[in-house]
This record gives C-alpha cells, sequence and structure tokens, in this order.
C-alpha cells in the first residue's frame, strides 16, 4: 500500500512537471494579460512563482512581445493617464509604476513626455477643488488651512516647489481669501 501511494505522488509530480512546459508558461501568461496588463517583470515574476523555469519564463514572455502584448512603455503610459484622473502627482506615479517593475529610465522618460509640469499643476488644482470642502472647518485659521492643504498634496505626491508656488501665488490663499 506505501508502494502504491509513492508510486501515486511521484507519478503527481511527474505529471505536473511535465505540465510545466515553455507553451504551458505561454498560455498560462496569455492568461494572465488578457484578465489584466501587467509589466514584464511583474509577469516574469507571477510565472516563476506559479513554478515555471526561467528559460520557459523568458521564452513566453518573448512571445508575448514578438505578438504586442507585452509592452511596458505602453502599460506605463497608461498608468500615467489613469494617475492624472486619480489626482495624484508626478513623484507618488513615479514610484507606483517603479513598484509596477517598470525600468527607471522608462519611467523618467515617459513622467517628462506624459506629465508635464504645467499638467501637474492643473491636476492639483483639480485635488485642491476636491479637497477644499473638507478643510472647511480650517478655514477660520489660514495657517492651519495652508498647512492641512500642503500635507494633503504631498501625500499625493506633488512637489513641494509646485504647492508653495500655487500656495503663495494664487489669489485664493493670500490676503485672507482662504479664511472667506
Amino acid at each position: 500500500m506505501i508502494g502504491v501511494i509513492s508510486l501515486k505522488i511521484s507519478q503527481e509530480n511527474i505529471s505536473k512537471r511535465k505540465s510545466k512546459t515553455p507553451l504551458s508558461a505561454q498560455n498560462y501568461s496569455l492568461k494572465l494579460v488578457s484578465a489584466r496588463s501587467y509589466s514584464e517583470k511583474r509577469l516574469a515574476e507571477k510565472l516563476i512563482k506559479k513554478g515555471f523555469s526561467t528559460e520557459d519564463t523568458g521564452k513566453a514572455l518573448k512571445k508575448l512581445k514578438e505578438y504586442g502584448y507585452l509592452n511596458d512603455e505602453e502599460f506605463a503610459e497608461r498608468l500615467i493617464e489613469s494617475g492624472k484622473k486619480r489626482l495624484i502627482g508626478r513623484i507618488k506615479l513615479s514610484y507606483e509604476l517603479y513598484k509596477k517593475g517598470i525600468n527607471k529610465n522608462i519611467i523618467d522618460k515617459l513622467i517628462e513626455t506624459f506629465y508635464t509640469e504645467d499638467e501637474e499643476r492643473s491636476v492639483m488644482l483639480k485635488a485642491v477643488d476636491k479637497k477644499k470642502v473638507s478643510l472647511i472647518k480650517y478655514r477660520e485659521n489660514e495657517l492651519i488651512y495652508k498647512k492641512k492643504l500642503y500635507d494633503f498634496l504631498q501625500s499625493r505626491g506633488f512637489s513641494s516647489k509646485i504647492i508653495e508656488d500655487v500656495i503663495t501665488t494664487a489669489p485664493e490663499f493670500n490676503s485672507g481669501a482662504a479664511i472667506k
């Protein structure tokens, strides 16, 4: 009986190992990218975690690139557009892209191209408009109001330079206008 169980287990292991072929790695990766987008690095991590060899993973990723299903630059562009809609700044967006496995050089290039400082400023002003409502209770004290707003914008990944520029030059934040 023990021999039968060990034989059965080893046959299961063999069949599992046989199923981990380059073609099955490619099929699994196609299944993943059909559900959502991945960076090359993140997809490779998922395949290796699933038990595919690095060689099979490399072959699968190469095929996906050939088919046009895997492109880190296009993936990053979509995330940048999404970040603008979510009203986050360039710093936080760069960090999110890096966490997703995008190369730092690609991040820097695409952020400069698709999310300029002027765009960041307009996105930040939209974020300010949304946040003003929740900061009404602090309008009595202009310093606290500006500090709360500054902290909020910094947590959203906007650069200190742009935050300070907007808070110091915008008429609504000067000469007591924020208090009204």
